[in-house]
């Protein structure tokens, strides 16, 4: 008689454990799958941002080529040069040190997005994007 009554009360119980196993062991898979999408998130995001930046540098790169090559076809480079080279010549002409320092004050008194402006040209004709990021990370700290 125990038996009959031993019998189907371990039959429920057996069942119940059995589907609290397959609910554990469901909500330990669904949280694995999570951790494994969130760590294949995070690889791609990786990967995305490593070739944007490999192809940044390598469109830097041809465009300072492109900016190298045309300066022999150009005649703006010499005049650029001429322009940041005359107040070196200046001071060692006696007299004219005081006009070049003075030049100097009025640029610096310019508005800095006219500064950046010039800066941004100076950078295209002559081809030096590399240099100029390199000092702008430094700058803000970035490398």
């Amino acid at each position: 008689m125990w038996q009959a009554l031993i019998k189907p009360a371990a039959s429920i119980l057996g069942g119940w454990i059995q589907s609290r196993q397959e609910v554990a062991k469901a909500k330990t898979d669904a949280e694995v799958a999570v951790i494994k999408a969130e760590a294949d998130i995070k690889v791609a995001h990786a990967i995305s941002a490593m070739s944007r930046a490999e192809k940044g540098q390598e469109q830097n790169y041809d465009l300072d080529k492109l900016a190298m090559e045309n300066m022999a076809k150009s005649w703006k480079d010499e005049l650029i040069l001429i322009v940041f080279l005359t107040p070196m010549f200046m001071a060692f002409i006696p007299g004219m040190g005081v006009y070049a320092l003075a030049g100097f004050a009025v640029i610096a008194s310019t508005p800095v997005w006219y500064q950046y402006i010039v800066i941004g040209m100076v950078v295209v004709i002559y081809g030096l994007r590399g240099l100029l990021e390199k000092v702008i990370d430094k700058k803000i700290g970035m490398k």
